[in-house]
C-alpha cells in the first residue's frame, strides 16, 4: 500500500496546500479498518489493545484502528472519571452484534470458518480471531483506492480533511465514504492494565493511569457519510470535509463524569469506504497536521488540583502547549485558589510548536470550602501570559480552572477513629492475586499494605497509625471486576483498636470495582509508646508501641532489649548502674540500697531527703546549681572515677568537665543523696 503523503505548509501560512492527486491509481488489495469496542472498566480490554496495536505495527500501511468506547464498561464511575463515549459509538456497536468485551469488527465483514460473538451474520469477533480475519481481508483485491490528507487551523479551530477516491474497477454496490477522527495519548483509568498492558501505564491521578490510543472521537460527515453515485472504473472523486472542533464532546450528552478536552495535536483521521451500512471495502489513515498562524500563542490545555482530606495545602498542575510558530522560551503562569491572593510562576524552557509541558506547584495554601451539592467546592484559576515577553496573539485559550474537594469539611472523612493498630480483615475471592490494599497518610506516606493474595483465603493484618492525622484505606482489584460474585464471595473489614468499623465491604459494595477509597481521621494517640529496637528500648508515638514504659520494655526476656542485673555497690560512689545487663548484682538501685550486707546498704538514705534536693540545669553547661542543705558534692564519671569535688553551696563551676553523663553524690550530715547529671554544650 502507498504511504499517505502530506504537503507541509510554511508555518505562517494559514491554508493547507494539497497535491492535486495523492490517491494511487494502481489496483491494490483491501486495507483493514479494525473497530475495537472497549471501555475503561473492562478488565480484558487492555489485552485487546495489545492485539490490535500489534496488528497495526506489523502492517502500518494496511491495518488501521478505531477504538470505540461504548457500553456499560465505558461509563464513568463518578465526577473524577472521564467520559470517552462518542454519540456515534453506541450505534456502531449495536450494529455489530457484540456480545462481550473486548470485541472488534474487521471491515464489518463476516468470515467463513470464524464464528462471530453474536448470532450468525453479525460481525463482532472475539480478539483471538482478529489476526486471522485481518489476513483474509489484506489478501483480497479492492476495486477502489482511497487517499486522505488532514490539517487543523489553530486560529479557527477547523479540521479540514481532503479525500480522493479512485475506482480501479467497476462495482454495482452502493458506496459510502466515512471520515472518522481518532485521538491518541489520552490519559484515563483502565481496569486490567497491570495484568495485560503495563507498558501503557503512565503517571496520573488514577490507579493506574492509562495512555489510551486510537480513541474514536467523531464522524465528520455524520452517521450517513457521503454516498457515491458513480462507481465505474477510472472514476476519480475528490471531497473536502470540515469540522469546527469543539473544546470537548459534552454538547448534547449527559454523564456522571467529565469530558476531557480534545487535543488536535494528537489526532489522526481514518477514511473508509463501505458498501452502504455493510462491509468496509478499504480505508486509509492520515495524521492531522496542525498549522500555527501566530508567532506567540500559549494554549492552556488542562489544569488539575489534588483533593485533600484534612490539609489546607494542595498540589496544583497546569498543562500548556506552544501554539505559536516560534519556540516558546518563557511564560508567566498566574494562579489563585478560591479567589485568594494571586501568585505567578515564571516558566522558562524551550518548547517547539505543538509541544506540551506540565508544571506542578506543591503545597499551595488555601482557605478550604465545602463541596456544594456534591460538586467540588474549591476552585483553582490559571492564566498564562507574556509568551517570550510578548503579547499573546490569541487570548481565547489562555486560561483554565479546575475544582477539588476538601473531604473533611465536606463530611467525607470518618471521624473518631482511635489511633493505634488498624486491623484489616480480608477474605479473598477466587482471584486473590487481583486484590491489594494500602493505608496512606495525607502526605503520601504508605503506612501499611497487603496483597496480592492467595484465592479463597482469610488474612488478618494490623497497621500502626499515629493520632491527629487523616488517612485513606484503599482497596484495589487489578482486574476491575471486584471481589464478588461470579468467582467467589470476598469480604473486607477494617477496624480500629476499639472495634470501630472504618470500612466494611459487603457483596454489593465489592462488585465491579478497581479502587475503593475510604478516608478517616484519628484522634489524640494514647497507650503504649515504648518498643524494642536494634538500638535498645526507644520511645515513639503513644499507641504505636508495645510497652508502657522503658523499664517494662527492658524487663521482657523474650527480646534483645532485655536488661538483667546492672546495679552494683561501689564503696566510694555507693549504688551505681554499671550499664551492662548481667554484670551487676541488683536489678534496681533500691535493691542495692536495701541490701544491708553491702557497704552501700549501711548508708541511710532518706527518700524524703532525696526529693528535697533539686539539681539544675540538667543538662548543664558550665554552672550547676543544687537546692538543699548539704555539706559537699562529689562527681564521678560513668567508670566510677572521681572527677570533681566541691563544698560550694551554689553556682558550682563544672566548666572543666567534658560532655557526657556523670553521677553526683550530695553529702549531708547523715546521708548520701545520689543524682545523675548530663553535661552538654
Amino acid at each position: 500500500m502507498m504511504k499517505n503523503l502530506l504537503t507541509i505548509a510554511l508555518a505562517l501560512v494559514t491554508t493547507f496546500a494539497f497535491a492535486q492527486t495523492f490517491v494511487s491509481t494502481t489496483p491494490e488489495n483491501k486495507n483493514v479498518v479494525l473497530e475495537e469496542f472497549t471501555g475503561i472498566y473492562c478488565g480484558f480490554c487492555p489485552d485487546g489493545h495489545v492485539i490490535g496495536q500489534g496488528l497495526h505495527d506489523a502492517n502500518p500501511n494496511d491495518v488501521f484502528l478505531i477504538n470505540i468506547h461504548t457500553g456499560g464498561y465505558s461509563n464513568p464511575n463518578g465526577p473524577s472519571d472521564p467520559d470517552f463515549n462518542c454519540i456515534y459509538g453506541a450505534a456502531i456497536g449495536a450494529a455489530s452484534g457484540l456480545a462481550g468485551y473486548p470485541a472488534g469488527t474487521v471491515n464489518r465483514a463476516t468470515f467463513a470458518g470464524i464464528s462471530p460473538q453474536g448470532s450468525p451474520g453479525t460481525t463482532a469477533l472475539s480478539r483471538g480471531d482478529w489476526g486471522a480475519a485481518c489476513a483474509i481481508i489484506m489478501a483480497d483485491p479492492s476495486y477502489v483506492n482511497l487517499g486522505a490528507q488532514a490539517s487543523y487551523d489553530m486560529s479557527t479551530g477547523i479540521l479540514t480533511v481532503n479525500t480522493e477516491t479512485y475506482y480501479t474497477s467497476t462495482t454495482s454496490n452502493v458506496n459510502v465514504l466515512h471520515v472518522a477522527v481518532v485521538e491518541n495519548n489520552v490519559p484515563g483509568p483502565q481496569s486490567g492494565a497491570q495484568n495485560y498492558n503495563p507498558g501503557a501505564i503512565i503517571s496520573g491521578p488514577w490507579n493506574p493511569t492509562y495512555n489510551h490510543q486510537h480513541m474514536f472521537r467523531h464522524l465528520m460527515d455524520g452517521a450517513n457519510g457521503l454516498e457515491y453515485n458513480v462507481t465505474t472504473a477510472g472514476t476519480f472523486v475528490p471531497n473536502s470535509h470540515t469540522w469546527n472542533m469543539p473544546t470537548n464532546l459534552a454538547s448534547g450528552q449527559s454523564t456522571t463524569g467529565y469530558f476531557p478536552d480534545l487535543d488536535p495535536t494528537n489526532m489522526d483521521v481514518i477514511a473508509y469506504i463501505a458498501e452502504g451500512p455493510g462491509e468496509i471495502i478499504t480505508g486509509v489513515q492520515a495524521p492531522v497536521l496542525c498549522i500555527f498562524p501566530n508567532a506567540y500563542d500559549a494554549n492552556v490545555t488542562a489544569s488539575t488540583a489534588n483533593d485533600v482530606m484534612c490539609a489546607t495545602e494542595t498540589d496544583i498542575t497546569i498543562t500548556f502547549r506552544n501554539y505559536g510558530n516560534q519556540p516558546l522560551t518563557s511564560l508567566d503562569l498566574t494562579y489563585d485558589i478560591n479567589g485568594g491572593t494571586p501568585a505567578t510562576y515564571n516558566w522558562t524552557g524551550n518548547m517547539a510548536s505543538g509541544a506540551q509541558e506540565t508544571v506542578t506547584i506543591t503545597n499551595v495554601s488555601f482557605v478550604p470550602q465545602a463541596d456544594v451539592f456534591g460538586q467540588p467546592g474549591n476552585v483553582v484559576s490559571w492564566v498564562a501570559s507574556n509568551p517570550n515577553g510578548q503579547v499573546d496573539q490569541n487570548t481565547t485559550n489562555n486560561s483554565s480552572t479546575s475544582k477539588f474537594s476538601h473531604k473533611e469539611l465536606s463530611g467525607d472523612v470518618l471521624q473518631g477513629v482511635t489511633a493505634g493498630n488498624i486491623t484489616v480483615d480480608i477474605l479473598t475471592d477466587g482471584y486473590g492475586s487481583e486484590t491489594t490494599w494500602e493505608i496512606v497518610a495525607e502526605d503520601g506516606t504508605v503506612l501499611g499494605s497487603g496483597g496480592p493474595y492467595a484465592s479463597n483465603t482469610p488474612y488478618n493484618v494490623s497497621v500502626p497509625v499515629p493520632g491527629n492525622q487523616c488517612y485513606e484505606f484503599i482497596l484495589y482489584d487489578s482486574y476491575g471486576d471486584g471481589m464478588c460474585c461470579a468467582n467467589g464471595v470476598g469480604t473486607c473489614t477494617v477496624t480500629d483498636v476499639n472495634g470501630m468499623i472504618i470500612f466494611e465491604g459487603d457483596p454489593v459494595t465489592l462488585q465491579n470495582f478497581s479502587e475503593l477509597p475510604t478516608a478517616f481521621s484519628t484522634g489524640a494517640a494514647s497507650g503504649p509508646a515504648w518498643e524494642c529496637s536494634p538500638f535498645g528500648c526507644v520511645e515513639g508515638t503513644p499507641g504505636l508501641g508495645v510497652y508502657m514504659s522503658e523499664s517494662i520494655c527492658e524487663s521482657d526476656p523474650t527480646t534483645g532489649c532485655y536488661v538483667g542485673p546492672t546495679w552494683d555497690c561501689d564503696p566510694v560512689q555507693g549504688c551505681i548502674d554499671v550499664g551492662t545487663a548481667g554484670l551487676g548484682t541488683y536489678n534496681t538501685e533500691q535493691e542495692c540500697i536495701d541490701d544491708a550486707s553491702n557497704p552501700c546498704g549501711s548508708v541511710s538514705i532518706n527518700e524524703n531527703d532525696a526529693d528535697a534536693f533539686e539539681l539544675y540545669p540538667n543538662p548543664a553547661q558550665n554552672i550547676l546549681n543544687i537546692d538543699g542543705n548539704f555539706e559537699s558534692i562529689e562527681i564521678y564519671d560513668v567508670f566510677g572515677k572521681l572527677v570533681f569535688a566541691s563544698d560550694e553551696k551554689s553556682e558550682i563551676n563544672i566548666a572543666g568537665l567534658a560532655n557526657g553523663s556523670y553521677y553526683v553524690n550530695i553529702l549531708t550530715s547523715n546521708a548520701v543523696i545520689k543524682k545523675k547529671v548530663t553535661v552538654a554544650r
